[in-house]
């Protein structure tokens, strides 16, 4: 056999081994159609986390939204609300000074000329309809310390409040002296300093709960402090936090707001 022919005959094996039966290629197709349909089924499953987190960060976004809604319209509320205390606390100040007023002319006028409402002074500076002596009440008069901590004041202050909700009967006098029969520490020195410095300035004594409470606060709540409350109020942010945290921080910080 020549070269030719020898040439020609591993030609003809080469191509005779390159060609497939149909089952083979069968085989090779299913193969290739089950390595298809798995990377759909992967493709597919990453499209669906996907989706699911594109809509929990919507949920996410909207929760959001429903919050800085909430949020701006608590600023908006304390806003309103230091500006309202502003005009309330100016009127009464304007108040308590024509009581004064009157009070001053009244002593030294003729009886007939005496102002509608005045009420004659007892030896001790009260009204003759008040209650004398202290007493002794069936109920505890929670203690202050007057620290530097303005929750301290306040939790004593809405204490006080909620039992004179309870005794409406009492005159004004019997809450100043049962109010601050339970000082101590600097509360009880700076009260007695209070007082005394106004009998010696000739100006008039305290003898209303509304007056004391002012008294204290100017005292014991910086003026800053609803600016303060306002600006935490502005700056704060859910960021790690769950939503009841957010929200009990909130409420936390708009407590003390009137």
């Amino acid at each position: 056999m020549s070269a030719s022919d020898h040439k020609l005959v591993n030609q003809e094996n080469k191509s005779a081994a390159d060609i497939i039966t149909w089952r083979e290629y069968e085989a090779l197709r299913n193969e290739m159609r089950r390595e298809f349909r798995a990377q759909d089924d992967v493709l597919n499953g990453k499209v669906e986390e996907i989706s699911q987190k594109l809509d929990a960060t919507h949920v996410t976004v909207t929760t959001m939204q429903d919050q800085m809604t909430d949020v701006q319209r608590s600023l908006a509320d304390l806003r309103l609300a230091v500006e309202n205390l502003t005009a309330q606390q100016q009127q009464e100040d304007d108040a308590d000074h024509e009581l004064q007023d009157d009070a001053h002319n009244a002593r030294g006028a003729p009886r007939g000329n005496r102002p509608r409402g005045w009420a004659p002074l007892g030896r001790n500076g009260r009204g003759q309809d008040e209650e004398d002596g202290l007493g002794k009440p069936k109920f505890s008069i929670p203690k202050f310390e007057g620290g530097a901590d303005v929750e301290e004041y306040l939790t004593w202050e809405l204490k006080i409040e909620k039992l004179w909700s309870l005794h409406p009967h009492y005159t004004e006098d019997r809450k100043i002296k049962l109010a601050s029969s339970e000082f101590d520490g600097y509360a009880l020195r700076w009260w007695d300093a209070f007082v005394r410095n106004r009998d010696e300035d000739g100006e008039q004594p305290i003898r209303t709960w509304r007056a004391m409470k002012e008294a204290m606060t100017s005292r014991f709540v910086p003026t800053n402090y609803l600016r303060n409350i306002y600006d935490k109020l502005t700056l704060l942010r859910q960021g790690v936090k769950t939503v009841d945290e957010y929200y009990m921080e909130m409420e936390m910080l708009m407590q003390p707001c009137p």
